[in-house]
């Protein structure tokens, strides 16, 4: 089974919906003021990956010729500004020279700070898989623990015009260990196997991986399936582990067809269609093993 990126729910629009789940308050609600880049610090520990070096350059260019364009989030820290959106704009805009962003400051508690990170990397960024799990795995948590109405899966899946399906994949994957979400991350390991090996263990993940390092081989959404159901009534050995995965190499490989250079038959059968070489070379091969089965007679 495959995960539809493209599948989406009806829901209210963004906007709304952020709205909606994130009040705030305050005053000066919704103004956009200017704020100096050094009484802004970063929200901690975020899910989201900033910028390569070159994605920031070319941010900061766009800046330098048109400003910065969509104001950062921020609320109050003390004396400082947390940042709450556009982390990337703040970088680039001290490569382009500005001491000053525009801002829209929200007087908000830790949940809805939290709330507020999340939701505007979901809409404004194209995204890793990892960083989409981890970040719809706190909306679900951070929903749960305010206990808003309706909190859960088809909640998370509206604010993110997203299916419930794809939510629970994507949540899955962050019970994978770091460097099984990296190689889905890398496209190495498919999502949807990502999803099925998610339900290892730990240990039976390390031993996986260990498997892997000593023999380097890409895992299939089957052998990720059968890994799962190998495993349902616990851990997995080193050895259970080679045996289902040398098996399903031995299956394909036994199914594979053999293949001849074309050029090389011809030159043993001049002049013969496709249709003669194979006739002959199966009459060879038969006669061939007649002869030693007589042999060993």
């Amino acid at each position: 089974m495959k995960i539809d990126l493209k599948s989406k729910m009806s829901s209210p629009s963004p906007a709304l919906a952020l709205n909606a789940m994130l009040g705030g308050g305050g005053s000066r609600e919704g103004e956009v003021v200017q704020i100096d880049l050094e009484e802004l610090v970063p929200y901690p520990d975020q899910p989201f990956r900033p910028y390569s070096q070159q994605k920031l350059e070319e941010l900061a260019e766009d800046i330098r010729e048109h400003g910065v364009l969509s104001p950062v989030i921020v609320r109050p820290m003390g004396s400082q500004y947390q940042i709450l959106a556009g982390h990337n704009r703040c970088a680039a805009s001290r490569l382009a020279g500005l001491t000053k962003v525009p801002c829209v400051v929200k007087d908000v508690d830790d949940s809805q700070a939290e709330l507020i990170m999340l939701s505007t990397n979901l809409q404004q960024r194209q995204l890793l898989p990892s960083e989409k799990a981890w970040a719809y795995r706190r909306q679900m948590e951070i929903l749960a623990a305010r206990k808003e109405s309706g909190a859960g899966l088809e909640t998370v899946a509206q604010q993110n015009e997203e299916s419930r399906r794809n939510i629970s994949y994507y949540i899955r994957l962050t019970y994978l260990k770091p460097a099984f979400l990296e190689l889905v991350d890398q496209k190495e390991l498919p999502t949807r196997a990502g999803v099925e090996l998610s339900y290892l263990t730990e240990d039976t993940q390390t031993r996986l991986l260990e498997y892997l390092q000593a023999y380097p081989k890409k895992i299939s959404l089957k052998e990720a399936g059968a890994l799962r159901e190998a495993s349902a009534g616990g851990q997995l050995t080193r050895t259970e582990i080679e045996n289902l995965l040398c098996s399903s190499t031995k299956r394909f490989s036994e199914k594979a067809s053999l293949r001849f250079d074309k050029k090389e038959l011809e030159s043993f059968f001049p002049g013969k269609t496709q249709k003669e070489i194979q006739r002959e070379v199966l009459e060879i091969l038969k006669t061939h093993f007649q002869s030693r089965q007589l042999d060993n007679g």
